[in-house]
């Protein structure tokens, strides 16, 4: 056990002194890391976008158009920006990209709903942008109820009904809305808290193929193999210790930045969100080290390493929710731990469910970590025989 342990930190030391002494390596595995959690925790500071420039067309020009282009301007998601005198105007604006949608407010306006007739209040938006779309189409609509419900309280009230008579009418149900878990709407809880493990599980996959395809690549996996008391196991295990700290590290400080920085409410306990850490970074490894063994040709791994992470981004059930998707595409969002990551971390850590809830989940994580002994002889043979050295072969035009 002593010979193990002394090989295991032999390995190592080898390790962080390739590390040291080649500039790429603190590149990859420290700076460009830290560069993108702090973007992605700078992106969207601010919770959810605010006072998103739209423009009003007012063909009425009476005190309840005004009222209505006022009204607009407070929402917190839109600002009126100008006044365009004509629909042609505004949309050549919306297609410049000056705002994001328009309102048009229609010829006698304030007269037709004082009369009883029902005018019609049309508006425009670019919902190629879902975010700034949909953030305008609910304070357009908002507004729209507002107006038409206070202009209809106040002819109900000159008619002469009493004030409860009048709201019972306006609304005769009255709703009782409760957000969970994510009651500012913040983009920081939804979009940040996915964003950084993402970021991070390309450059945990990159660093374990990279580190362990350039040995075969370089002629030096027999040295580092015969340091490590010919196991391939105590040489891999020594090889990625130092990327584990540091990712590790760099996974709690991700952790920091959600919960100390942006304020993230977090329902569960420290010791959860460790192991959570710790399990995740050790799943990706897990995972580059069956690629590097399943393609030992460096180039071929590190490309199947970034396609894999890549879709992890599109499949994990971020960006489109995994119930609607083909049942094919259902099954393979199983095989990226980032699935489960989030689904652990949305469960527990921000919902505060039992860890019941979120126990299938790291039986998952669990599953990740018997990938390496699947190629574990395949590997061994590629360190010792380094037959998967790439060969460029050049051949003269005929």
């Amino acid at each position: 056990m002593n010979t193990h342990i002394k090989a295991l930190i032999g390995v190592s030391g080898r390790e962080i002194n390739r590390m040291t002494s080649r500039p790429l390596y603190l590149l990859a595995v420290v700076l460009l890391p830290l560069l993108s959690l702090l973007f992605f925790v700078s992106l969207m500071k601010e919770g959810v976008p605010i006072k998103l420039p739209i423009a009003v067309v007012d063909y009425d020009h009476s005190a309840l158009s005004a009222k209505f282009s006022r009204t607009i301007d407070a929402t917190p998601g839109s600002s009126v920006v100008m006044t365009p005198a004509t629909e042609h105007e505004a949309l050549s604006e919306l297609r410049k990209g000056n705002i994001y949608g328009y309102v048009v407010l229609p010829h006698n306006l304030q007269s037709d709903i004082m009369n009883g007739a029902q005018p019609t209040v049309r508006f425009y938006y670019q919902n190629g942008l879902l975010i700034a779309g949909g953030l305008i189409q609910n304070d357009l609509t908002v507004t729209l109820h507002t107006l038409s419900a206070g202009v209809n309280m106040l002819k109900r009230e000159t008619m002469g009904q009493d004030e409860v008579s009048v709201l019972a009418a306006i609304q005769p149900i009255k709703p009782d809305v409760h957000l969970l878990f994510n009651p500012e709407t913040s983009y920081q809880v939804y979009v940040t808290t996915i964003m950084l493990p993402i970021m991070l599980q390309i450059f945990i996959l990159m660093i374990t193929v990279y580190s362990i395809g350039i040995e075969i690549k370089e002629r030096t996996s027999r040295e580092w193999l015969r340091m490590a008391d010919k196991s391939v196991l105590i040489a891999v295990s020594g090889k990625l210790l130092p990327y584990t700290v540091i990712f590790f590290i760099l996974t709690l400080f991700s952790n920091f930045l959600l919960f100390s920085v942006l304020m993230i409410p977090v329902n569960t306990s420290a010791g959860y969100l460790v192991l959570l850490s710790l399990m995740f970074v050790l799943a990706y490894q897990a995972i580059g080290v069956f690629f590097v063994g399943l393609l030992p040709m460096m180039r071929h791994s590190l490309n199947l390493a970034a396609f894999y992470g890549i879709l992890a981004l599109t499949l994990c059930g971020f960006s489109f929710p995994i119930e609607h998707m083909p049942e094919v595409f259902r099954l393979w969002a199983e095989a990226f731990p980032v699935r489960h990551y989030m689904h652990i971390f949305q469960s527990q850590i921000l919902a505060g469910f039992d860890f019941v809830y979120a126990a299938p989940s790291y039986l998952k994580f669990l599953l990740f970590l018997l990938l390496p002994f699947v190629i574990i002889f395949r590997l061994k043979s590629a360190l010792i025989y380094q037959n998967f050295i790439e060969k460029i072969q050049i051949t003269d035009a005929a």
